[in-house]
């Protein structure tokens, strides 16, 4: 009892250091969680930013008539039904993928639970791919590789501890010959259209002078882009995950109305640095490059969660991130320079517009002063 009792009492004193640890970490955890719900109230009163902008122009329109207002409002809601509704609908009709199982499985020492575990999901992504009309004609492939897969799974079911490094082996080359070489094709088509959306948003908010509007266009395509990468995978998220990718949406508009701000006193330093024209074109192409980078975060995290192949976990949440990321900059060059390309025509007219304007005012200027004796003198 007495040697108990001492190492009761010799205990804490051992663990000293940890319990420094285990502070540090609970402090961590603390501030990251206030920096979390502070970035939340941020996103929340930013809504109600971009929300009051609307009731704005509302009111704009309701001053010069009611029936203007009422007008407005039906008129934004037909629009929004038609180009923001529409995909929503269309993502949350997606049948619900199979939830991937947060399984660690460990190269070296493999548990046949786990294997079995795994396999028996392998088998469900399986039948989910042969409900996608995308991959109609792999559907001899897909019967082959479930029968491969029941036969794999009955020899997890009954293997020991020693013959699960070889059946663990089979599992990887198993996924990658009759799951992973399926979706190839879909993933190409998935990155085409997430670089082709984010291109589109970029050159779109680039081109349009108005907060607003940016936000709008954004939400539509970005809403367009999350049903269609569902379409092409067959499948959305369960509840949760949709919701989570709703929310990111709803993130990304509020950012780029707030943002409009930020570039357009961009624009104004550049203006005086470079000249007008440099300020015209350089917050624009800014606001549109920082709209085409989070359109290319969302993608590839709405690929992540549709794709639906590997687990997604609060502890894996870090190297998702960093996996979506890792993607934006692989593709962030091609876009950007996309992006420069689609608007090098619209700001090169735009130069040459102005300068047709100026050298005509010029002119007029110099037509006036001539009719008033007005002119310079020689040599001025």
């Amino acid at each position: 009892m007495a040697q108990k009792k001492a190492k009761a009492i010799a205990g804490p004193a051992s663990q000293a250091k940890d319990g420094v640890e285990w502070e540090l970490a609970s402090q961590w955890a603390k501030g990251w969680k206030f920096l979390k719900w502070s970035v939340t109230a941020l996103i929340v009163i930013a809504f109600f930013v971009v929300i009051g902008q609307g009731f704005l122009y509302y009111r704009m329109f309701d001053d010069v008539h009611p029936g203007l207002g009422y007008a407005y409002i039906v008129i934004l809601a037909l629009i929004l039904g038609i180009l923001v509704g529409r995909p929503l609908i269309s993502f949350l009709a997606m049948p619900v993928a199979a939830r991937p199982p947060a399984i660690v499985i460990d190269p070296k020492n493999p548990d046949p639970k786990a294997l079995a575990e795994r396999l028996k999901y392998d088998l469900k992504y399986l039948k989910m791919l042969d409900a996608n009309p995308l991959v109609a004609e792999e559907r001899p492939a897909i019967a082959e590789g479930i029968a491969r897969g029941r036969a794999l799974l009955d020899r997890a079911g009954r293997a020991t501890n020693a013959d699960a490094l070889m059946i663990s082996a089979d599992l990887e080359a198993f996924e990658k010959e009759h799951i992973e070489a399926l979706l190839k094709p879909l993933d190409k088509q998935v990155e085409s259209l997430i670089h082709a959306e984010a291109v589109g948003v970029g050159v779109a908010t680039a081109v349009s002078m108005n907060g607003t509007v940016d936000a709008f266009i954004v939400l539509w395509r970005n809403a367009n882009l999350v049903a269609r990468i569902s379409r092409i995978y067959f499948g959305r998220p369960h509840l949760m995950g949709s919701l989570r990718i709703l929310r990111d949406v709803a993130a990304i508009v509020v950012v780029s109305r707030a943002l409009e701000d930020v570039t357009d006193i961009t624009g104004d330093v550049i203006g005086g640095l470079l000249g007008r024209m440099g300020g015209l074109v350089a917050g624009p192409l800014m606001d549109g490059g920082i709209n085409a980078m989070m359109t290319l975060k969302l993608g590839y995290l709405a690929k992540r969660r549709c794709r639906s192949f590997k687990g997604w976990s609060a502890g894996q949440a870090k190297a998702i991130s960093e996996e979506a990321l890792e993607g934006v900059k692989k593709e962030s060059g091609s876009v950007v320079t996309d992006l420069l390309k689609a608007c090098g025509g619209l700001t090169s007219h735009a130069a040459r517009a102005t300068e047709k304007a100026l050298a005509g005012s010029k002119s007029a200027w110099g037509l006036v002063q001539s009719w008033f004796g007005g002119g310079k003198p020689a040599g001025a």
